[in-house]
């Protein structure tokens, strides 16, 4: 096996670095794989309910929205010609996807601390195995809102064809915010503990259960947030409404790439330091 030697006057090229990086992916691809199917079985092999579990915050948190919302208690407004059902199922479901890919790189690495300081391997792999479970997930998550689509019988448009492109622009931006901060997360534990508790506060400045307020502070801070148009957009997508911000979807997913490539540089160089101090 390479043996690779950090040195303090070790110098690289940036794109160097990034042809170095496709190398490990591809050579730890098997490995990554495999990772992800023991993880995934170990997961659910003594649960009774398997693969709910995956499902689980999704349907929990629509129920608790469709309940108060049927109830009175909170009085939801949402776009005219959706079911509140649809609206709430599929924009949950989104959310959902988005804070599993922000977090997934932290706790993928974070679960292969034992091995990481005592086997020489690609730690590229760890995080393919965290974005492979992702998107293993992701499939499991979408069972109910196809399921809500066919209920209220909501035929799609030609809109639909955009839906694969948004749902990646959504995974790659909430991936990338994850790999920039892994580094420090695996130092720093605050980091996993502050993802864990703004992620739920951010999704209630995201139409995620509800539309973006029309006036008031709250409209600005709605405007501000990136994530009010791709959750929109890739929710109109599945309801067959009008994808209203595909220009932006399509610069901050070149955004997302850039920082995605420069996170994984970032990555690879502070791991040698992060190891000894994890190791430590």
């Amino acid at each position: 096996m390479k043996t690779v030697v950090y040195t303090s006057d070790k110098k690289t090229h940036f794109f160097q670095e990034l042809k170095s990086i496709y190398k490990d992916i591809r050579s730890s691809n098997f490995l990554a794989y495999q990772m992800t199917k023991r993880d995934i079985q170990s997961q659910h092999r003594q649960s009774l309910l398997g693969f709910f579990w995956i499902l689980a915050p999704v349907i929990i948190n629509s129920l608790i929205w469709l309940f108060l919302n049927g109830s009175g208690v909170v009085n939801v407004n949402i776009p005219g010609g959706i079911p509140y059902p649809v609206f709430v199922i599929a924009g949950t479901t989104l959310w959902n996807i988005f804070a599993e890919a922000v977090q997934s790189p932290i706790n993928s690495v974070n679960a292969g601390r034992a091995i990481i300081s005592k086997i020489n391997f690609p730690k590229e792999a760890l995080l393919m195995k965290g974005l492979y479970t992702t998107l293993f997930n992701l499939a499991i998550k979408m069972i109910p809102v196809v399921a809500i689509l066919i209920v209220y019988q909501v035929v799609p448009s030609w809109s639909l064809l955009l839906f694969p492109f948004y749902i990646a622009a959504l995974t790659l931006f909430a991936f990338t915010i994850g790999l920039v901060l892994t580094p420090l997360g695996l130092i720093y534990t605050d980091i996993s503990k502050v993802l864990t508790t703004g992620i739920p506060f951010l999704m209630y400045l995201t139409p995620v259960v509800y539309a973006a307020p029309k006036v008031g502070v709250f409209k600005v801070l709605f405007k501000l947030n990136p994530l009010t148009y791709l959750i929109n957009d890739t929710r109109n997508t599945l309801v067959g409404m009008e994808a209203q911000s595909l220009v932006f979807m399509l610069i901050l997913t070149a955004v997302s790439l850039i920082v995605l490539l420069i996170g994984l540089v970032i990555f690879r160089k502070s791991m040698p330091i992060i190891i000894e101090k994890i190791a430590g």
